[in-house]
């Protein structure tokens, strides 16, 4: 998957101390960058849409919860 490329990923939304986290289904893991408060989702599954901007960073446009 080429860097900065539109993203559309599903996932458990968790938090690391202040980081985001999306933990996939097959264990692997994506760190989040998204502005405002996200703490009604956490612990929920949410399809995120964003742009990847790392190997494991994705800058989030939205998170819809599912």
């Amino acid at each position: 998957m080429a860097r900065y490329r539109p993203v559309i990923l599903e996932g458990l939304l968790m938090q690391e101390g202040r980081q985001l986290i999306l933990q996939m289904a097959d264990g692997g893991q994506w760190r989040l960058l998204a502005l405002g408060r996200q703490e009604h989702l956490l612990g929920r599954h949410v399809r995120i849409e964003g742009v990847r901007e790392g190997h494991d960073i994705v800058a989030v446009d939205r998170i819809v919860p599912r």
